[in-house]
């Protein structure tokens, strides 16, 4: 709102007068409850609101886009990664005694180790792309977490900011109202009588900016439980093994 200056003073004062000369508000029945000059600090205030609103609403809507997308990837991806770990697990770290003693064709007269050291690459090579691809699936989800925090983390900082500007248009508005009503008062014939009618034009915060200043702008919206990431080495989930 403009700075409150000395002519905005004067054509206060002047239209609490004006108006108690009339008798403005009216306790008589069939008169106006009101004034003017305090619908019109009303309207103008909930205009400035409903700009702060609208602003804040188009600051804030590609990240709401933005979680609404990660709210819808996190289930699949994390689906994705249990399929995998699936595969995984079905799967042995090791092979047993036998499978690493199994001969091929052409190994009759290999090396019992030579043996087991090929049967051991060859059972690595079968689960290195079921590791390496529940390693890349725990990767991005935990990225599409840390992106879904740090999204809801901004959104509740610039709804507190958004707050922060609607309280201060407030406080701006009710100068004027008071400096108005100051005058009005002394000059009102029913002065200390017509306070519960000024009080019900007086204007009010919308609910949003309380709810957003209640919400810790730090802590995030929740999000999934994180999973634990398989070992690099052998794919395995810790306390799964």
């Amino acid at each position: 709102m403009p700075p409150y200056g000395w002519f905005a003073r004067l054509r206060d004062r002047w239209q609490a007068r004006a108006d108690a000369r009339v008798g403005l508000p009216s306790l008589e029945p069939g008169r106006p409850a009101g004034t003017p000059v305090l619908e019109e600090y009303h309207q103008d205030f909930l205009a400035r609101v409903h700009r702060e609103r609208l602003r804040l609403d188009l600051e804030i809507a590609p990240m709401l886009e933005t979680r609404a997308t990660l709210a819808a990837r996190i289930p699949e991806t994390e689906d994705a990664l249990a399929r995998a770990r699936a595969r995984l697990d079905a799967l042995p770290v090791l092979l047993d005694a036998d499978q690493l003693t199994a001969r091929r064709g052409g190994e009759a007269d290999t090396a019992p180790d030579v043996v087991a050291a090929r049967r051991a690459r060859e059972h690595q090579a079968t689960r290195r792309p079921f590791v390496d691809e529940a390693a890349r699936l725990h990767a991005q989800l935990t990225q599409m977490r840390v992106e879904w925090a740090r999204l809801g983390s901004t959104i509740r900082a610039c709804e507190l900011v958004g707050a922060t500007r609607v309280r201060r248009l407030h406080a701006q508005v009710m100068r004027r109202v008071s400096a108005y009503e100051r005058h009005l008062v002394r000059r009102h014939p029913a002065g200390d009588r017509i306070g519960p009618a000024l009080a019900a034009q007086h204007p009010v915060v919308p609910a949003w900016v309380a709810v957003a200043e209640t919400a810790d702008p730090g802590t995030p919206a929740p999000a999934p439980a994180p999973t634990p990431a398989p070992s690099p080495a052998t794919g395995a989930v810790p306390g799964q093994e």
